[in-house]
């Protein structure tokens, strides 16, 4: 019975990853975000093609599809017999490749950046939220949200690897942390790298767009 609910909770895992949110928005407005802007399915351009409120509801959602079951495991609210191998990070990786290659939209997806950074929220909560900082800062100082999507990603990964050496969280005492951590990481870590390879193309030549910090106008009625 074990091995039933594990298997079948991986398969929810990416099933939920799965959820192309940017999408679902667009077609409640009306509108198809693949045809639009970037053409991507994350919050960056579900906020150019339906406005900020949209990019933060894409963002939050997509995040919590990598959290949600790694979180249940790593916090004691499902029994960890429940959980194949007793490692949580399997579900958030499986939600990971649901969000990357989404069953839903012929197995393609979004860049995995937000769901990755859910995985990292349900195992190591306040690590996500550093990451969030990082990633605000570098977007502020390089004008793009790409670079504040890599830089973050590259952080999470040392850390990552940090918090394995030292073997437990330093933050919520009790809670281990194995080096199977830094290792889907940095699994995720080379899918974002791979995602953003266009984005890293214009970056070079210096094409890419710019994140605009202004609230756009009201129009005139």
């Amino acid at each position: 019975m074990a091995y039933i609910i594990q298997f079948g909770l991986l398969v929810i895992a990416y099933l939920l990853g799965s959820i192309p949110w940017g999408v679902v928005f667009g077609k409640i407005k009306g509108i198809d975000i693949r045809e639009h802007g970037s053409k991507n399915i994350g919050a960056t351009n579900t906020g150019r093609v339906l406005g900020q409120r949209y990019a933060i509801y894409t963002y939050i959602l997509d995040m919590v599809k990598g959290a949600l079951i790694v979180f249940l495991f790593r916090f004691g609210i499902i029994p960890m017999k429940y959980c194949l191998l007793e490692e949580p990070l399997i579900y958030g990786f499986a939600a990971v490749l649901g969000h990357t290659f989404s069953v839903y939209l012929k197995f393609r997806g979004g860049k995995a950046v937000a769901t990755g950074g859910g995985v990292i929220f349900g195992y190591c909560p306040w690590l996500l939220l550093a990451g969030l900082a990082v990633f605000f800062l570098a977007t502020f100082i390089s004008k793009y949200v790409s670079v504040g999507s890599l830089t973050s990603a590259t952080f999470a990964l040392v850390m990552t690897v940090i918090l394995a050496i030292l073997g437990s969280d330093p933050l919520i005492p009790g809670l281990k942390i194995t080096f199977t951590l830094p290792l889907v990481t940095a699994v995720i870590y080379v899918i974002i790298i791979i995602r953003h390879k266009s984005n890293i193309q214009r970056i070079i030549r210096k094409s890419e767009s710019k994140v605009s910090w202004r609230l756009p106008r009201k129009r005139d009625k």
